[in-house]
C-alpha cells in the first residue's frame, strides 16, 4: 500500500520537476525559432539592399545590352564590401562572393587574417558542397568547428558562360552562447528547485502525516466507546473542521449509546412487566384463583401491549435498513382522518374522552403511502388521547403547496425541556412509553418530504386554542404535507 505522505512528496516533486522542463524546452524552441527568424531578416535584408543598390543581372540587361562583365564584377564587389555599413537587425552578417570555379573573389584571400581566411573557405566549401542545399534561395543552418552560421546564397549570370555568388552568412554563435548560459542557470535553478521542492514537501508531508495519525487515533478512541475525549488544535483548517465533525460525531454516539442503553432499560421493563403478568395470570388460572375469563383478557390486553412495541421494534429495524420506501398513490385525506378517527374512538369511548372531527367542506386528495400517513397519524392520535383530560381535536388546512393537519389535546401539555427532544429515537418523557411513536411519526412523514413539529396550546375565549405565554392548556402537533 503507497504511503501518503511518500505520494505528496512525489507529487510535489515531480509537479515542480516537469513545470520546469517545460519552461527549459519552450525557451530553447522559443530562442530558437526567435534567432532563425531574426536571421533571415537579417540575411533577406541585405540581400534587398545589395540589389537595390544593384539590380540583379538578366539576360536582357548582359545579353542584349552587352554590359562588360567586368564592370557587373566591380559592382557586386563594392555592394558586398558596403555589408559592414549597412544598418544590422540584430546581428551582424557578411558576405562572400564565388566565381564560378568555387573560387573565392571577395574578400581578397590574400588580404584576410588566418581566422577570417579559415571562416571565409569553411563556409565557402560547405557551400560548393551542398549548392542543392541552397536552392530557392533557402536560408542554410550551418554548424562547423569555427562557430554555428546562416546561410543564404544569391546566384548572378553574366553572361552564358560566366556567373557568380554572393553567399551571405551571419554569425549565430554568440548567440547560441548566451542560450546556453540561460540553459546553465535554468538546470541550476531547477536542481535547486528540486532540493527546494523535495524539503518543502517533507515539512508539509510531516506535519499532513502528524495530524492523520492524531484523526486515526482519534477514531480508534471513540471506536473503543470513549466518548469524553476530544481532539484539537491542527495546523490547516481542513483538518480542524475534521476534527471538529468527528467530536460532534462523539458527542451524538454518546447520546445514541445513552438513549439506547436508556431505551434497552425502558424495553426490558415494559417487556417485564406483562411478562410477569401473563405468567401470574397464567398461573392463577391453572390453580382456579382468578376468573378465567377475567384473567384471559387481562393475558390478552398484555399480549397486545408487548405485540405492538414489537412491531414497533421491527420498524425501527426495517426503516435503518432502507427496505420500507414509501409506496405513492392519490386518496381521499377526509376519508383518512375519519377513518383514523373511528378507530381512536373506541379507546376515547372508554376512557370518557371525546374526539373532534373539524374538516372543511369538500374532499382533499393528496399523494401519499395512505398506510403509512394513516400511521403516523394513528400515533398522533393515541399520544393526545393518553395525555388529554377531556377530548382530542383533529382538522387541517390547504395552502398553494401543502396541507397542514393538526392534531391536539386539552391535556397539561409538554414539558419544555421535552420539546426539543421529543421526536428523538428512544427520547422518552416523564409520562412516556417506549420513546419510539413519535420518533417513528416524524420518520414516516419525512419519507414523504414533509415535516412534523410540537409545541404547547392555550386556551382562548373561544374555547379553542391559540397561543400565549399563559399556562399551556393542551398539545398540538402540526404535519406539513406537500401537495
Amino acid at each position: 500500500m503507497k504511503s501518503f505522505r511518500f505520494a505528496l512528496i512525489r507529487n510535489f516533486v515531480g509537479t515542480v520537476f516537469v513545470t520546469l522542463l517545460i519552461v527549459f524546452f519552450l525557451f530553447n524552441a522559443i530562442t530558437n525559432e526567435f534567432i532563425s527568424a531574426e536571421a533571415r531578416r537579417e540575411l533577406e535584408g541585405n540581400k534587398t539592399n545589395i540589389e537595390n543598390m544593384t539590380p540583379r543581372p538578366s539576360p536582357e540587361t548582359f545579353y542584349f545590352r552587352m554590359q562588360p562583365p567586368v564592370e557587373v564584377m566591380e559592382g557586386i564587389l563594392v555592394q558586398v564590401r558596403q555589408l559592414g555599413s549597412i544598418r544590422q537587425l540584430m546581428m551582424n552578417s557578411d558576405g562572400i562572393v564565388i566565381n564560378e570555379h568555387g573560387e573565392v573573389v571577395s574578400p581578397n584571400p590574400n588580404q584576410m587574417s588566418g581566422d577570417m581566411a579559415a571562416e571565409v573557405h569553411q563556409l565557402a566549401n560547405h557551400y560548393q558542397n551542398n549548392r542543392e542545399s541552397f536552392e530557392n534561395e533557402a536560408m542554410v543552418r550551418f554548424a562547423g568547428g569555427r562557430g554555428t552560421y546562416y546561410l543564404l546564397s544569391v546566384t548572378y549570370p553574366i553572361n552564358e558562360d560566366l556567373s557568380f555568388s554572393v553567399l551571405l552568412y551571419t554569425d549565430i554563435t554568440s548567440a547560441l552562447q548566451f542560450m546556453r548560459r540561460i540553459n546553465q542557470t535554468l538546470g541550476f535553478l531547477l536542481v535547486i528547485s528540486a532540493f527546494i521542492s523535495i524539503a518543502m514537501s517533507i515539512l508539509i508531508s510531516s506535519r499532513v502525516q502528524k495530524s492523520i495519525i492524531r484523526l486515526c487515533n482519534y477514531a480508534e478512541i471513540i471506536g473503543r466507546g470513549n466518548f469524553n475525549e476530544k481532539v484539537e488544535n491542527f495546523d490547516y483548517k481542513e483538518f480542524s473542521k475534521l476534527a471538529q465533525s468527528m467530536n460532534n460525531m462523539s458527542d451524538k454516539l454518546n447520546i445514541s449509546e445513552n438513549n439506547q442503553k436508556q431505551f434497552f432499560q425502558n424495553v426490558s421493563h415494559e417487556l417485564r412487566t406483562p411478562l410477569m403478568s401473563i405468567q401470574g395470570y397464567a398461573e392463577s388460572i391453572l390453580e382456579d384463583v382468578f376468573n378465567k375469563n377475567e384473567a384471559s383478557e387481562i393475558i390478552l390486553a398484555k399480549s397486545e401491549r408487548m405485540a405492538a412495541l414489537v412491531n414497533q421494534l421491527l420498524y425501527i429495524s426495517r426503516m435503518d435498513s432502507g427496505l420500507d420506501e414509501p409506496n405513492i398513490t392519490a386518496f381521499s385525506l377526509n376519508n383518512l382522518l375519519y377513518d383514523c378517527a373511528e378507530r381512536i374512538k373506541i379507546l376515547a369511548d372508554k376512557s370518557g374522552k371525546e374526539i373532534i372531527v373539524d374538516l372543511p367542506e369538500g374532499e382533499r386528495f393528496i399523494k401519499a403511502d395512505e398506510d403509512k400517513v394513516q400511521s403516523a397519524i394513528d400515533n398522533l392520535l393515541s399520544n393526545c388521547l393518553r395525555h388529554a383530560n377531556t377530548l382530542v381535536r383533529i382538522r387541517y388546512t390547504a395552502a398553494n403547496n401543502y396541507i397542514k393537519i393538526i392534531i391536539e389535546d386539552d391535556g397539561a401539555g409538554i414539558d419544555k425541556a421535552d420539546i426539543p427532544y421529543i421526536f428523538e429515537r428512544f427520547y422518552k418523557g416523564a409520562s412516556g412509553n417506549s420513546g419510539l411513536g413519535l420518533a417513528i411519526c416524524k420518520d414516516l412523514i419525512e419519507k414523504h418530504g414533509g415535516s412534523v413539529k410540537a409545541e404547547n396550546i392555550y386556551e382562548d375565549s373561544d374555547g379553542f386554542f391559540d397561543s400565549s405565554e399563559a399556562v399551556p392548556k393542551g398539545a398540538r402537533f402540526i404535519i406539513y404535507m406537500p401537495i
